[in-house]
């Protein structure tokens, strides 16, 4: 039995201005700074008992859709039929710093001057398809390897106060500030691909922190996965592909908020990038030393695909009540809701552009601002006015196994919390987990973060909580466990 391995990746870096999304406000790209791709890895066993495949595509976009994945599976099979519509896995490496076809927040609309929604969709279909097809059309004969290493990549992002509350980049050199809410994972898992003369073709790597450390910024960049890319290039050859991939990381981001202010990189511009890219770059040449000893011909290849129904976060009646007279509150000074919502906007961009002429680091969004909080309180009201419409959220929850090691993969931006749950529950030697896959579930925060509040952990940041949380955790350990029974 042998592992069929193929690899392929495409250019999706903009020739022209685009809408960079990921913030409350407008931001058209001002420049490249490096190339953005799509990084497709496919395998592939055939056995007595049939055929096992998977082709992982990772994108450096901010996230992807369900319609999207099913159209990119549609066009793809119909290219390469032998291929299983469901094998197809699309995540993304949620950059700040790239295009999207989702029309933006709807406070704005898309620039005249910039590539379109439905433009820059149909070119990122068509990559995506191309490297889907690509990469299952050049499967060879392969080895695979995997290891692990620690680098300090990400950190806690919600800030701790005395009162109980919690807030996303919470300034630290307050006299209430009590410490981080949660902690971090250090591990870079890492999964390395070999032809059959043991050279290496290409790595996966999996990290718990989303690659933001210019997300405040206007240039178009893949972060510290692109400078990353650029240095495994440079030392193991052009030729060596790289797969990146978020790990459960919905509090987590690329800085130690503590100390970011007495450390010698900027970790909100290019100096920090290149501090994460380097420690990135170190981990995996352990990796690499690691996983040259261990190659393995036809490791165990399996993959199964569970469709789970989530419970959405519900409000309370409470809640609501209370969130209807913060609305009232706010627009009481205002001749009705939508005129409020559009002078207060202007007051929030205002604010905003002040700030990035004013602060050495981001964030340059204040989400305390009268906006903002009238945002937060009207997506209680519709949530609460829904509910009872749309009491679930759907999701596709794929689990891989090779070897000793295995992937599970969810739609969200997933809390640190979570993902430790799964892996110190997994019997895998290696768990990776991929987030931001196959759909957008925004982030699904944990009891204690809801208990505090900030952004991250309101309703308006997500549909899915606690409840639906652990239900994914069980599931997840669950799909694991049935990998490994005969």
């Amino acid at each position: 039995m042998k592992t069929l391995i193929g690899w392929d990746i495409q250019d999706i870096t903009p020739t022209q201005p685009v809408e960079l999304i990921g913030q409350y406000y407008q931001r058209i790209s001002q420049g490249v700074h490096d190339p953005l791709v799509i990084s497709a890895l496919a395998m592939e066993q055939v056995t007595a008992a049939g055929r096992e495949q998977v082709v992982m595509v990772s994108i450096d976009i901010v996230y992807v859709a369900q319609d999207f994945l099913d159209e990119v599976r549609a066009r793809a099979c119909a290219q390469v039929p032998d291929l299983d519509p469901k094998a197809i896995i699309l995540n993304a490496t949620h950059i700040h710093t790239g295009p999207s076809w989702f029309v933006p927040f709807r406070w704005w609309k898309p620039a005249a001057g910039a590539l379109q929604p439905a433009e820059i969709r149909a070119f990122l279909f068509e990559r995506t398809v191309r490297a889907v097809v690509n990469a299952w059309k050049s499967r060879q004969p392969g080895r695979v390897s995997t290891s692990s290493a620690c680098a300090p990549i990400g950190y806690s992002r919600r800030m701790l106060y005395a009162d109980g509350s919690a807030m996303m980049y919470g300034e630290t050199d307050r006299e209430d500030f009590i410490g981080v809410e949660g902690g971090n994972d250090p591990e870079v898992r890492m999964l390395f691909t070999w032809d059959e003369r043991d050279q290496l073709t290409g790595v996966i790597v999996n990290v718990a922190c989303p690659a933001q450390v210019m997300e405040a910024g206007y240039v178009v960049t893949a972060d510290f996965f692109g400078e990353l890319r650029k240095r495994i290039h440079a030392t193991y050859g052009a030729g060596v592909k790289m797969l990146p991939q978020v790990s459960a990381a919905g509090c987590q981001s690329p800085r130690n908020l503590p100390a970011q202010s007495k450390d010698d990189a900027n970790y909100w511009n290019e100096s920090g990038m290149v501090a994460i890219a380097g420690r990135l770059e170190k981990a995996v040449a352990e990796g690499y030393a690691s996983a040259r000893k261990n190659i393995a011909c036809a490791p165990v290849l399996k993959h199964s695909v569970t469709q789970l129904t989530l419970p959405i976060h519900r409000a309370t009646l409470a809640e609501y009540q209370a969130a209807c007279a913060e609305v009232k509150r706010l627009v009481s000074n205002y001749p009705d809701e939508p005129t409020a919502s559009k002078e207060l906007f202007a007051q929030f961009i205002a604010d905003t552009h002040a700030a990035e002429k004013r602060r050495p680091h981001g964030p340059f969004d204040n989400k305390e601002l009268e906006f903002v909080l009238l945002e937060n309180a009207q997506a209680v009201v519709k949530r609460y006015e829904i509910q009872d419409r749309t009491p679930t959220y759907s999701m596709e929850l794929h689990a891989l196994r090779l070897g000793d090691c295995v992937f599970v993969t969810n739609p969200f931006e997933l809390f640190l919390d979570y993902g430790q749950m799964i892996i110190a529950r997994s019997q895998a030697k290696r768990t990776f987990l991929v987030q931001f896959a196959c759909d957008t579930g925004r982030y699904l925060p944990t009891a204690r973060a809801m208990a505090a509040g900030g952004y991250s952990a309101l309703i308006i940041n997500g549909s899915v909580g606690p409840e639906g949380g652990r239900m994914l955790v069980d599931a997840s350990v669950k799909a694991i466990e049935e990998l490994w029974k005969e």
